[in-house]
């Protein structure tokens, strides 16, 4: 089940964005950069206040600046992550928990 976090936008109104619409998630120099299918969101958050807001199971970190919804990663190699049009670096740190979230057939 996903459950929706609120957005708070350039012109103070906070936008209700559904977990499942989340692709990923970027810190950035202060700020986080949401990414979603319909749209981009810029707000002044850290990424661990949002990484213990958004629904566990579908959420993983894959580096110390990255979260995707593992609902749109389409594909990975030992030492990398894409999802969308993006190709992102699986931290050392993070690819032990990355990988017992995938399901892999050899």
């Amino acid at each position: 089940m996903h459950e929706a976090i609120f957005i708070r936008t350039s012109n103070g109104v906070f936008t209700k964005v559904d977990s499942a619409e989340i692709v990923l998630l970027e810190a950035s120099t202060g700020c986080v950069k949401i990414l979603t299918t319909k749209a981009h969101y810029l707000v002044n958050s850290t990424l661990q206040q949002l990484e213990e807001m958004l629904p566990k199971a579908h959420f993983c970190r894959v580096n110390r600046s990255c979260i995707v919804c593992m609902d749109h990663v389409s594909g990975f190699t030992m030492e990398t992550v894409f999802i969308s049009d993006k190709e992102l670096a699986l931290g050392k740190g993070y690819a032990a928990r990355f990988f017992e979230r995938v399901k892999v057939v050899l």
